[in-house]
């Protein structure tokens, strides 16, 4: 998918692209996927949350990061549960993402699984699952 295409999407930022970005997510091109999962994030729809959450299993690490980030500007609880659920994957670096944008996220609801991420065997799982209940932390007391 060429970049253009992006940029007209983020220019009318219009949510009855969704329909036609979703599918994207699915096809044979890297780039295409990645640029949807992009287009996505910046429409902010959150009819995109499971389609983006299945591409979190993606082959490829650019369009697997670049989905986490879509549903991270999303937001919301949906986002949150993926998350959540992304804390237990097999993925050392997406678990390691998803303990990050819990704290971004800001919802208290994953303090348990962010607790049970600092006891988890990757030193960066454990080191993102502190700082986001720090974050978690500061995001309370305001």
């Amino acid at each position: 998918m060429p970049s253009f295409i992006y940029k007209l999407v983020k220019k009318i930022a219009d949510k009855k692209a969704v329909d036609a970005l979703i599918p994207i997510l699915t096809e044979e091109d890297d780039s295409a996927r990645f640029y949807a999962a992009l287009a996505l994030g910046k429409i902010g729809s959150t009819e995109a949350v499971e389609p983006l959450a299945k591409s979190l299993k993606d082959k490829n690490y650019s369009v697997k990061y670049m989905a986490a980030k879509a549903l991270a500007n999303i937001g919301g609880k949906a986002t949150v549960d993926v998350f959540i659920k992304i804390l237990k994957d097999d993925d050392e670096t997406m678990r390691e993402t998803a303990a990050n944008y819990l704290g971004d996220l800001g919802d208290i609801d994953a303090v348990s699984a962010l607790v049970a991420g600092q006891s988890d065997n990757n030193k960066y799982v454990k080191e993102a699952s502190t700082k986001s209940l720090e974050k978690l932390t500061y995001h309370k007391k305001k």
